[in-house]
């Protein structure tokens, strides 16, 4: 078995290499995984607009998908069902949750962002929650965690 995965800004990266070495085995970024088509394997993947980034072209390229791991700014218990239906996945479904710094988004991600926070600055004169959730982009935050990772490593290791 193999984790593969998709990372922006480094989280699902962690969490990858975190399960690789919990159940010593291989990791790799998706676009590098073409070595492992056939084989069995673990997506991980960032979540951006509703979409798990990669699932898609891990599924055209490689082999079995054993399981899906969703890393996400929202909590698990508000996402996960958008997320397995939007994404399709039928496969055992995780989300983890990631972090968020606006100092390390590029391109049209950082654009996408900056749109957001004026959308939300707009409204924040009206919306307390508003201004809570530009304060939270602005500084950005860490959801990543060791712990969340103990629900996948029990579905895996009881295969």
């Amino acid at each position: 078995m193999t984790i593969i995965y998709e990372s922006n800004t480094g989280t699902a990266k962690r969490y990858a290499e975190l399960l690789s070495e919990k159940l010593s085995c291989r990791v790799s970024a998706l676009k590098d995984a073409e070595k492992f088509i056939g084989e069995e394997y673990v997506f991980v993947g960032w979540v951006m607009a509703g979409t798990i980034q990669g699932l898609s072209q891990a599924r055209e390229k490689l082999g079995s998908l054993k399981a899906v791991c969703a890393v996400g700014m929202m909590p698990a218990d508000k996402q996960e069902e958008q997320l397995k239906e939007k994404n399709a996945v039928s496969e055992p479904f995780f989300a983890l949750p990631g972090d968020f710094d606006l100092k390390k988004l590029t391109g049209m991600y950082k654009m996408m962002m900056g749109m957001m926070m004026k959308m939300l600055k707009s409204k924040a004169k009206d919306d307390p929650k508003g201004a809570e959730a530009i304060e939270l982009f602005e500084k950005g935050f860490s959801g990543y965690s060791e712990e969340a990772v103990e629900g996948i490593l029990a579905f895996l290791k009881a295969e």
